[in-house]
């Protein structure tokens, strides 16, 4: 045998037995792990068991019902399930709600808004010149919203704003009229309709017969939706921009 050979047989016989070594050593810690592993989930559904037992054996009813080993495991399984389901259903309608994710079969079942029937509509006016401060009220009424020891800011600064001391209201109801010629009937009327509406009635009232201008169109008339916001999509829907049913809104005109 020549001096290669034997070189090579004694270099490769120790490595083949610490590769075998290795991998048994590996393999013994895998299955130690997994038999740990499995003794633990053991003790957790021992524990849930003796739990359960305990709590159906608290009830009369309940009791009868893990007479039998066959209907204990009938009855501990769909408890475990019930639990289970509830606490899912908790967390993903409250990730929506909170916004953290969204429903996943929004795609295909599409909400479709309730169109805007009627509306309460506050009216005041305010010079052109003013727009920008309309706007810094309106953000502070948000802010302030209940914060009473800042009314008497905003009171002052209404005051000084607004031509009338105070709005007037309107109820404003919608016909199909209103909205039948739109591209989506179903979603009511738009922002434009009602801003046209505002004006007629402005134009028509005798109450702002000393304000009316002929220069004046709908671009001077501002609507703000439910939650106080400035709305400036004019050809969207009533319904698209927080104007509900029923709400009471803010319009202004600017003179």
């Amino acid at each position: 045998m020549s001096v290669c050979v034997r070189a090579y047989i004694f270099l490769t016989i120790p490595i083949s037995n610490c590769s075998h070594r290795f991998t048994n050593l590996e393999t013994n810690r895998q299955i130690s792990y997994i038999t740990v592993m499995l003794s633990e989930v053991g003790d957790v559904l021992k524990l849930i068991d003796a739990k359960l037992t305990s709590w159906l054996n608290s009830n009369e009813f309940t009791a009868n019902l893990i007479v039998t080993p066959t209907s204990k495991l009938i009855s501990e399984l769909l408890v475990i399930i019930f639990i289970l389901v509830l606490n899912y259903e908790i967390i993903y309608w409250s990730g929506i709600y909170l916004g953290l994710w969204q429903y996943h079969a929004r795609h295909i079942f599409t909400e479709v808004p309730i169109h805007c029937a009627h509306v309460y509509v506050r009216i005041n006016l305010i010079d052109q010149a003013n727009h920008q401060q309309l706007l810094t009220y309106y953000n502070l009424k948000n802010q302030y919203k209940y914060n009473i020891l800042n009314w008497s800011k905003l009171n002052a600064m209404a005051s000084e704003l607004f031509h009338l001391n105070q709005f007037v209201k309107y109820h404003l109801e919608f016909s199909p009229e209103d909205f039948e010629s739109s591209d989506d009937p179903e979603f009511g009327s738009t922002i434009d309709n009602l801003r046209e509406r505002i004006l007629n009635l402005f134009n028509e009232s005798v109450l702002y017969a000393k304000y009316h201008d002929d220069k004046l169109s709908k671009e001077n008339v501002v609507i703000f939706n439910n939650k106080d916001q400035i709305v400036t999509d004019y050809s969207n829907y009533l319904s698209k921009c927080n104007i509900e049913t029923g709400n009471v809104i803010d319009c202004i005109i600017t003179i």
